[in-house]
């Protein structure tokens, strides 16, 4: 499993995080300019994030996450992240 998994967003998802990112920048531009750098310094690592997931469509979380094709648990019993058929 690739710790970089890519997430299927779409153009107004990723669109939306570039606006997050826009956003965050400007908190962080404006904690620098006032020396707060406590605010600063996180906010602009949160923008560079942003920013990485708007362009690669990285999804945070993505490698905490197991596919479905992993196959049944260790008791055969099916799982909602795995499809069931009722036939």
């Amino acid at each position: 499993m690739s710790l970089l998994r890519v997430c299927t967003i779409t153009r107004g998802e990723r669109i939306a995080r570039w606006a997050a990112a826009v956003f965050v920048a400007a908190i962080a531009g404006s904690a620098a300019t006032t020396g707060v750098w406590a605010l600063a310094i996180p906010a602009l690592l949160g923008t560079l994030l942003l920013a990485a997931m708007a362009i690669t469509g990285w999804c945070p979380g993505g490698a905490a996450t197991e596919s479905a094709d992993d196959g049944p648990n260790a008791w055969d019993i099916p799982e909602a992240r795995q499809r069931i058929d009722l036939d």
